[in-house]
């Protein structure tokens, strides 16, 4: 009796390890198809159902084998009848075969091949059922739509389909020239954006992977129709009165751009005079570039103001100002070789003029030391106030004017910026760069620790002040964008010299006394006028008192700033 129960226990813990060692087996092959069985006296299949995934033109074998002997096999696909043992006639689908242990046998397996297959079979018992699968993987494909060239204007929504194919099912990318406009329709099969300028133009390609084989590509070219783009590289043209002059402007557009020149509001009549110019610089598909020039020979008065290149196509219009004038060129600050003082400083600056000069203007100001930029001077207009000097011209013919220039009066360890202009018959010239520089003299340096001070003197004799120069969006308005830290260098002073022991003195605050620039209500400041070439070296000033140089006059001007 205790055999017999004993016996009865090994035997099913024997069933259960074969039913556990069956469903492993099951997940091992990567499947979740289920044993189907019409009878269960029928019993069960020795092979396991299973998904079979090959290329195209692999040989693919789906088992059918019980535990015993059947009367018949047959084989459907998708519920459609395949082969049949009972009936030896039938003919069988092409590549597929019947072996005779009701195994099938595909050869050379396409895309078509693809779909559930069940294995039926008949019994002493009843009948049973297996299904299989058979997976062709094949290269991914794709096709977009539309398929000709699109044409579309700026503003518009382009709209491309991608039609891909493949197994496993394949990966879509975007790519089109403005990389950026893709990024949101990653394995997206639709394309959908908004052409915002001409970089839109180019090819849009569909790229579908799958990792079989290559990817597949497809793509439609984008043709973007945008209004005249014009580049204007010199928007003042200084010129003299009888010559030649040249107007330029680099007109981009698609389509193709219709050039009109204008003065003064009026179209240029073209005749002997007055020449239109044009060039054909690059030519694709996507944009035009053309070079236009207008010349105007013999040159007038009435010639010179303001002209306006205009571009139009189907698109739109557009237009760029240039100005032909006699006004002298923008001048520039020189290195000047002489050495400044605490109280002085030496400029030199250039222009050209075709015109002989009149005068010019020089406008200073004092601003903080520190660490001051621009954008916090505007919230002190006090601060800020320009003085002017009106300096007669030296009568030279030029056009090339070269002058030298000492200004005195100014305050010691203090931080000034200057601007010249110069003026001819036809008007000033536009402002030059703004020049700053910081001057030298005593500062009193004070010890964070305690009540102590010490003067420290900084030599003019051994230092030159250093200048920074920059520009102006607009001229007497800082926007804070164009000098981000006009701090003096900390190295610019002289620290203790080597009477008080060689130690390096270190503090915690710098003050700066020295008498504001503009609480002077009536300041002179004396000015040496000295015609500078390149060949000759400027006259050296030494101050009020001393007489001018032979050839060189002294000319007292009064500041006009805050006391005017």
């Amino acid at each position: 009796m205790l055999s017999s129960k004993f016996m009865m226990v090994v035997a099913g813990s024997v069933v259960h390890r074969l039913v556990v060692a069956f469903v492993v087996l099951q997940v091992a092959l990567g499947t979740d198809r289920q044993i189907v069985t019409g009878n269960p006296a029928a019993g069960s299949f020795l092979s396991v159902p299973t998904t079979v995934k090959r290329y195209e033109n692999d040989t693919v074998l789906l088992p059918c084998y019980h535990h015993s002997p059947y009367r018949y096999v047959r084989w459907s696909r998708d519920d459609l009848l395949l082969l049949d043992s009972r009936y030896p006639d039938l003919q069988a689908p092409p590549r597929m075969r019947l072996w005779p242990n009701g195994s099938l046998e595909v050869t050379s397996v396409q895309t078509e091949d693809t779909g559930d297959y069940t294995c039926e079979i008949m019994t002493d018992g009843g009948k049973a059922s297996q299904r299989h699968a058979i997976e062709v993987q094949y290269q991914a494909t794709a096709t977009v739509y539309p398929e000709d060239p699109v044409d579309i204007r700026v503003g518009q929504i382009l709209e491309v389909f991608c039609q891909v194919g493949g197994v496993p099912q394949p990966y879509v990318k975007w790519t089109m020239q403005n990389e950026n406009a893709t990024a949101p329709f990653e394995n997206e099969r639709k394309l959908s954006v908004l052409i915002e300028d001409r970089s839109y133009s180019g090819p849009v390609q569909c790229t579908a992977t799958n990792g079989v084989g290559e990817p597949a590509t497809a793509s439609v070219d984008v043709i973007v129709n945008f209004m005249p783009e014009i580049e204007v590289k010199s928007p003042t043209v200084h010129t003299r009165i009888g010559e030649t002059a040249m107007l330029e402007c680099l007109v981009t557009a698609h389509p193709i751009a219709t050039i009109h020149w204008f003065h003064q509001g009026h179209q240029v009549m073209f005749d002997r005079r007055h020449l239109k110019l044009d060039t054909l610089v690059f030519k694709d598909r996507y944009y035009t570039v053309q070079r236009h020039h207008l010349a105007i020979r013999n040159l007038r008065d009435s010639d010179l103001g303001r002209y306006e290149c205009k571009a139009s196509n189907r698109v739109g219009m557009a237009g760029a100002q240039l100005e032909l004038t006699g006004r002298p060129m923008v001048a520039s600050f020189k290195p000047a070789p002489e050495m400044s003082s605490p109280t002085t400083h030496n400029f030199i600056w250039q222009t050209e003029s075709y015109a002989p000069l009149i005068e010019y203007k020089l406008k200073f100001r004092r601003v903080p030391s520190g660490n001051v930029t621009p954008a916090r001077q505007r919230h002190n207009p006090l601060l800020l106030a320009w003085n002017e000097l009106i300096i007669p011209s030296d009568g030279s013919s030029g056009p090339l004017h070269s002058i030298g220039y000492t200004l005195q009066g100014l305050q010691p360890t203090s931080v000034y910026e200057v601007v010249v202009l110069s003026r001819n018959r036809y008007g000033w010239s536009d402002p030059s760069n703004i020049l700053r520089f910081a001057t030298g003299g005593e500062v009193e340096l004070e010890s964070a620790g305690d009540d102590t001070s010490a003067t420290v003197t900084s030599s003019a004799a051994a230092h030159t002040t250093e200048t920074l120069e920059y520009s102006e969006s607009e001229f007497g308005e800082d926007d804070g964008r164009l000098l981000t830290d006009n701090m003096i260098p900390t190295d610019f002073f002289n620290t203790l010299d080597a009477e008080s022991g060689g130690s390096v003195l270190r503090t915690g605050r710098l003050a700066v006394y020295c008498l504001p620039l503009w609480a002077v209500l009536r300041m002179v400041v004396e000015i040496n006028c000295v015609p500078y070439f390149s060949h000759a070296v400027p006259h050296q000033i030494s101050g009020p008192t001393k007489p001018p140089a032979k050839g060189h006059s002294l000319i007292q001007l009064r500041a006009r700033g805050m006391a005017d």
